[in-house]
């Protein structure tokens, strides 16, 4: 960019800082979940307490073997 075309750029495009704070719209943290997003939380939920269930059933069925002759 010669001629000059650099300042006349910047003079129809400047540079805007606006601070995150001044956006009203923004959270961090959302307060409602759609039905689909609560559906994927419910599902991933009872997979990982079944998953974990599973692990526990499968030590209890695991019978020791013995060894006495």
């Amino acid at each position: 960019m010669d001629n000059g075309s650099y300042e006349k750029y910047k003079q129809e495009n400047p540079d805007v800082f606006t601070p995150l704070s001044t956006y009203d719209y923004i959270d961090q943290f959302v307060h409602q979940l759609t039905t689909a997003e609560l559906v994927v939380c419910i599902v991933a939920v009872v997979l990982a307490v079944f998953a974990v269930y599973q692990l526990f059933a499968k030590r209890k069925r695991k019978k020791p073997t013995d060894h006495s002759e």
